[in-house]
């Protein structure tokens, strides 16, 4: 059997959620947007357990995301980011190609927080033509490993943000993952941002979908946006059955998979050729390191699928997801083909 360890949307429904599927596809769903009663209860649901007067169930984060990027600004404007958000390197330049938006980049700081990198960019306009119009977080992280955002950290950014009257808005995909390490509610990381954008088919595993929440009088305009980019969906019923069952039921055991994720991180950091930074690993992602001189990491990624688990690249490193299919048992599989893997003969590169 293959483990899929590229992404937590490798997760498959629970039966419940196919349960739930399954009863609502006996009946005719909504016609209109927001019509359809699982959908509303859906939306309902979130809102309420994240502490924001309304949501929009969408078809996926990156369009939730980009609704977002339409709403807070206008052509030629610009938003203030970290340069390694998924918004930037991984939504396919939407914000300038579907809005002429533009972006105000933090970039790295080895060392830095990330209040030190983006409140100076707040707090001081550039003199770009480009006027910074929104501000935007990303918790958990996912270019860094899913490290995990704090409260003070999140309330820095909010408080010069607020200060210079740009609202705020918070990529949670993973906003339960990011909540769960910190040890609070979600709310509390919600209620710093205008709006929250969060995945349904990751850490909680229903089959697709995502959440915007915001304002009652943000929400409104949001279901006009997402008409405009395709996304008012007529047979939404079944996908928000699932992730009504999702949000019931798999929220309290998301420490689960971060436990997998430490598990797995401490046995492969203790392998000679591997580099494991323990302090990165905070939810369920760990980044992996490997000595070139033992193979590249197409050369890896391909070899461990042979053996039956499949990783995906970021950077110079690899990357592991965990969810809640990914046990013990599971992660002894892959320490042991990563074992394999080191062992194999391999050809330095000294000449």
């Amino acid at each position: 059997m293959v483990i899929d360890l590229r992404s937590d949307s490798s997760s498959i429904p629970t039966a419940e959620m196919v349960q739930a599927m399954c009863i609502a596809a006996a009946e005719p769903p909504g016609f209109l947007g927001r019509e359809d009663r699982y959908v509303r209860r859906l939306e309902a649901e979130l809102a309420e357990r994240i502490g924001a007067e309304d949501a929009l169930f969408c078809p996926t984060c990156t369009m939730a995301n980009q609704i977002s990027v339409g709403l807070h600004c206008k052509p030629g404007q610009a938003i203030i980011v970290q340069d390694d958000a998924h918004l930037v390197v991984a939504e396919g330049a939407a914000p300038a190609a579907l809005f002429g938006v533009s972006f105000q980049l933090a970039r790295r700081n080895p060392g830095g927080s990330v209040p030190e990198r983006l409140v100076p960019l707040i707090a001081t306009p550039d003199g770009q033509p480009a006027r910074a119009a929104l501000v935007w977080l990303e918790n958990t992280h996912v270019r860094s490993g899913g490290t995990v955002l704090d409260l003070p950290a999140m309330k820095a950014v909010h408080d010069a943000a607020r200060h210079q009257g740009l609202p705020l808005h918070l990529d949670g995909s993973r906003l339960f993952n990011a909540a769960a390490a910190l040890g609070v509610e979600p709310a509390d990381l919600s209620r710093l941002a205008d709006s929250v954008s969060i995945s349904m088919n990751k850490g909680l595993a229903a089959p697709l979908g995502a959440i915007l929440a915001g304002s009652r009088a943000f929400i409104r305009e949001a279901e006009d946006m997402r008409h405009r980019l395709g996304g008012a969906w007529r047979s939404a019923n079944m996908a928000a059955a699932a992730a009504s069952v999702a949000l019931r039921t798999m929220i309290e055991r998301l420490p689960e998979d971060h436990a997998m994720a430490r598990e797995l991180a401490l046995e492969l950091s203790g392998l000679e050729g591997l580099e494991v930074d323990l302090a990165q690993v905070q939810s369920n992602i760990v980044l992996v390191g490997l000595d070139p001189a033992i193979a590249s990491l197409p050369d890896a990624i391909s070899q461990l699928e042979e053996a039956g688990i499949r990783v995906s690249g970021t950077g110079q490193r690899l990357r592991l997801v965990t969810y809640y299919q990914i046990r013990r048992n599971e992660v002894l599989r892959v320490v042991a083909a990563f074992k394999r893997l080191l062992l194999k003969p391999h050809h330095n590169n000294c000449s």
